[in-house]
């Protein structure tokens, strides 16, 4: 097992076995996030992408809420200005490397999201690999109606899954998405009643945590790729990716339990 950076108040993260679980943890202020839990998720996520013993990350909030985006009240400005490009800068060290770290990282990661779900929070379901939400949770990307542009991946992530002409919709106009529409839409994998949720995202962590860990890694990241690749790049990640997976543990386990005629038991290796 590796050891874990350690996380600030408001992040609680717990290595269960195969899973590990980072839940969000600030419910009085509706799960929202700070600069110190910001940098957290960036180290935590990149722990787990190199530590063997994780075969899924399953991201939750507490409470009735899943995240209500970046808590911009707690960043109180000093008493002179910052100097000219302070957000760039400030953004290329934090969300700018939490959501590519999300995507590109090869462990399956599973969100499990009610309430509200809005703009940073949103974006962190949206990198997920599996999100499930509450039929009646309530998906905002609040960017234009408080006068600034959206962030950390919200105009790259939604009109590849939802399209343009809808993303247009949640970043232009700053309408809100209930969680059934944004299942229909393809936003997210799925949505149940809010009743459901937990069962509904541990069926989903339990499945990915025993399956063939190498190749469904291997598959993240090649479909990732995919979306900026040409053709005949992306047949040639296939390739390598095919010859990595067929050298897999995993692999071999499968060919002795078709021969013995009986369910593989993957060790994700």
């Amino acid at each position: 097992m590796k050891p874990y950076p350690s996380v600030p108040a408001g992040l609680v993260v717990d290595h269960d076995g195969a899973v590990l679980r980072v839940r969000i943890d600030r419910p009085e202020r509706r799960n929202s996030l700070t600069d110190p839990m910001v940098y957290a998720l960036v180290d935590v996520v990149d722990a787990a992408g190199s530590d063997e013993s994780v075969r899924v990350i399953h991201l939750s909030g507490t409470g009735d809420h899943f995240c209500s985006g970046f808590d911009l009240g707690e960043r109180v400005g000093g008493p002179e200005r910052p100097r000219v490009g302070s957000i760039h800068r400030r953004m290329n060290g934090h969300v700018n490397r939490l959501i590519p770290a999300m995507l590109t990282t090869q462990t399956p990661i599973v969100c499990t999201a009610r309430g509200w779900v809005i703009g940073l929070g949103l974006d962190l379901a949206l990198a997920s690999d599996f999100t499930v939400v509450a039929d009646d949770a309530r998906l905002w990307a609040p960017f234009t109606t408080f006068g600034f542009t959206p962030d950390s991946g919200a105009s790259w992530l939604i009109p590849r899954l939802a399209g343009v002409a809808r993303a247009r919709d949640m970043l232009i106009l700053g309408t809100k998405v209930s969680g059934a529409d944004a299942a229909s839409w393809g936003l997210v994998h799925r949505a149940v009643p809010a009743t459901d949720l937990d069962a509904a995202g541990e069926e989903l962590v339990e499945r990915l945590a025993a399956g063939p860990t190498v190749a469904l890694g291997l598959t993240k990241l090649i479909m990732h790729r995919a979306l900026t690749a040409d053709i005949d790049r992306h047949l040639v990640d296939e390739a390598w990716a095919m010859e990595i997976s067929s050298r897999s543990e995993d692999f071999k386990e499968h060919g002795r339990a078709t021969a013995e005629k009986r369910a593989p038991e993957f060790e994700g290796r």
